[in-house]
């Protein structure tokens, strides 16, 4: 043990020997610690979280539509669509009892949103978020008498050679993705519990301009689920120029392409039904739709098919025009 007045001895030799140099070097000697320190706290200063920013188009649409069953294997379809043009956002939303085909929910709103560049938007009672960091989605909405629905897709297990970006005229792009499972809640009124449900695959759609457009594009889609886990969609763009006037697209249940012819056909019936043909694979569909066709308003179809193959469709024509006083923001993600 160092005694304790020698210890203090030590130190004050220190004070000695310090004393004894000229202030010119003892000045230069205390600017170039304080410089040093300074330079090793700036490296080990941790930076700050960095906000993972997504920029997304300023016109466009996303789309996610399936079906999902609950624990007792009750099966119930939905649709959510999400539109966007510029600072004006409209919403439209449904979900379907998949045993009767009778329409639980159909709710749409729409919303000006200002200096909106990332996926977190809320219309009226519904709302859409993109997670960037683990690449999922939520999605939802709950409107009076206690019905509603929130889904959470995750999208990290989509494969990027499958994340195709078709052109259907110069800057108008669509991607169709058959998701990964998805999984949420349920709630069909005030009497009825709130209901786990899961569903095997989905279809996430994103459609969007990529560069200004001079007039506006009515543009048509199809996406569609069958019981056997095969589903398909297409995209109608009827304009002279169009680049892919059509585009189609079918996958197996292991997400694998199906040769598809490229043109889908529509023919109404009574009773509110349609009927839906696809040449290859050959297939016929009978739906019988459960929203109400107003005159003056866009297509929107949504129900189930009655006859084998059994499935569910969303069928939707949407207009876009281009919105002159934002830039147009192209993407290169699903995000």
């Amino acid at each position: 043990m160092i005694p304790f007045g020698k210890h203090f001895g030590h130190i004050n030799n220190y004070k000695v020997i310090t004393n004894m140099m000229p202030k010119r070097i003892w000045l230069l000697l205390l600017s170039m610690f304080l410089f040093l320190s300074g330079s090793v706290f700036a490296v080990e200063e941790p930076e700050e979280d960095k906000v993972v920013q997504t920029n997304e188009p300023t016109v466009g649409s996303w789309v996610f539509t399936g079906m999902v069953t609950n624990e007792s294997g009750d099966r119930y379809g939905y649709f959510f669509q999400m539109q966007r043009q510029g600072t004006d956002f409209y919403a439209k939303t449904a979900l379907i009892d998949g045993q009767t085909n009778q329409l639980i929910l159909f709710y749409e709103a729409s919303e000006k949103i200002d200096s909106s560049t990332q996926l977190n938007w809320q219309v009226g009672r519904s709302f859409l978020r993109y997670n960037p960091i683990n690449d999922s989605w939520i999605f939802g909405v709950k409107v009076e008498n206690a019905k509603g629905f929130n889904f959470k897709v995750d999208m990290l297990k989509q494969d990027n050679k499958d994340v195709e970006t078709q052109v259907l005229r110069p800057g108008v792009e669509l991607q169709a993705v058959q998701t990964s499972r998805l999984n949420g809640h349920v709630q069909t009124g005030v009497d009825n519990k709130e209901q786990f449900v899961t569903g095997n695959k989905a279809w996430f759609s994103k459609l969007w301009f990529s560069k200004d457009q001079n007039s506006p594009h009515d543009i048509s889609t199809i996406f569609c689920r069958l019981s056997n886990d095969n589903g398909f969609y297409s995209a109608n763009l009827k304009e002279p120029d169009a680049t892919g006037a059509a585009v189609a697209g079918w996958r197996d249940p292991s997400g694998n392409n199906v040769k598809m012819s490229q043109f889908v056909s529509i023919k109404t019936l009574t009773d509110n039904q349609c009927l839906l043909s696809v040449g290859l694979p050959r297939l016929k569909l009978k739906l019988v739709n459960t929203i109400k066709q107003e005159d003056d308003f866009p297509l929107t179809v949504a129900g189930f098919s009655e006859e084998n193959p059994k499935g569910f469709c969303f069928i939707s024509k949407q207009t876009f025009k281009q919105i002159k006083e934002s830039a147009v923001q192209a993407v290169t993600n699903l995000g």
